[in-house]
């Protein structure tokens, strides 16, 4: 039963997200058929990711208030304060970290999608005037937004499950 629910919040996860990718790409390119293709890709490719993260068995066993607990930690960076929670808040920690999360390259891709929207928008303008710059506008806010809050955010947040995984891992389990 464990396995169903698992695997069930993982569809849940991928089809959520495949279909905010969807309907952005549908809007964006003015077209329901694209965006049905892409968000179904991009839904399986997250539900692959997100299967590593949630379908982990480190906390196999643990009731809902230790798995809060476990949790909580990771996500502020801080050991646990129960030794027996020590174990799996380590084995948690390797498999979120062990998604890869290359940064150099989402700034890379952010930045060159956000000189492609100004180039549209440039051309736009060129082409139409003032009504033409609305079609790299959104390309280019969705590129500072993910360039400038979506990229840190996970990248500390990855640093405070290293330290907590670091600092758990001295308290408990080399002594």
């Amino acid at each position: 039963m464990a396995q169903r629910i698992r695997y069930g919040k993982v569809v849940l996860l991928g089809l959520f997200a495949g279909g905010l990718f969807g309907a952005g790409q549908g809007v964006l390119r003015d077209n329901v058929w694209v965006g049905l293709i892409w968000g179904a890709v991009f839904g399986l490719v997250m539900a692959l990711v997100f299967r590593r993260v949630v379908g982990s068995s480190a906390l196999r066993g643990l009731d809902f208030g230790q798995r809060r607990v476990v949790s909580r930690a990771l996500r502020r960076g801080v050991p646990v304060e129960d030794a027996r929670l020590a174990r799996p808040l380590v084995e948690q920690a390797d498999v979120a970290l062990s998604v890869p999360y290359p940064v150099t390259v989402m700034r890379v891709v952010l930045g060159a999608l956000g000189l492609l929207g100004v180039l549209v928008s440039v051309l736009g303008f060129l082409d139409e005037g003032v009504a033409g710059l609305g079609g790299g506008v959104p390309l280019v806010l969705l590129s500072l937004v993910f360039l400038f809050v979506v990229v840190p955010l996970g990248a500390r947040q990855r640093e405070r499950v290293r330290r907590s995984r670091d600092a758990t891992r001295d308290r408990y389990l080399r002594s």
